[in-house]
């Protein structure tokens, strides 16, 4: 009988080690909100940029709204999983497609981003180099303009 107390408190403290704690959000957090610009080493005009709001995301190709964010702990920090939905703006039939979106802050200034591990993307914040509509100023990431189709 003391055994299978011993194991049974054993196991209970192993699997709430093993487990991962998941908070869920409603918006992208403040943070990471603004436009970022990929931080690749190539000719300015080629990189790709993405503008991130509280419930939008806006990447070269699409426009999305935001579901929820789901945070989890990572090996260095926090790892966002946006549930988003897209319109394609080359489908005619205004349908929104179900996505994830993989945010990873890597500092202050810099995120990974990518539908999964697999295929994350560094990208900056963009400053005054970045164009002349395109900021650190989050504020002006939440009038971002959607993409519709016709």
């Amino acid at each position: 009988m003391r055994r299978v107390a011993v194991l049974s408190v054993l196991t209970a403290l192993l699997l709430q080690t093993a487990r991962a704690d998941i908070v869920r959000h409603r918006f992208i957090p403040e943070g990471l909100r603004g436009q970022w610009v990929e931080a690749e080493v190539r000719p300015q005009a080629a990189r790709s940029r993405i503008n991130l709001s509280a419930t939008a995301y806006q990447g070269p190709r699409t426009s999305c709204s935001v579901d929820w964010v789901s945070q989890t702990a990572g090996r260095r920090g926090s790892i966002y999983a946006a549930h988003i939905r897209c319109l394609d703006p080359l489908m005619r039939a205004n349908v929104k497609t179900p996505a994830n979106l993989i945010i990873w802050p890597v500092d202050g200034d810099r995120i990974e981003v990518g539908p999964d591990f697999e295929s994350l993307r560094t990208f900056r914040r963009c400053s005054a180099s970045c164009g002349p509509s395109e900021n650190r100023n989050a504020e002006s990431a939440q009038q971002m303009p959607a993409i519709t189709t016709e």
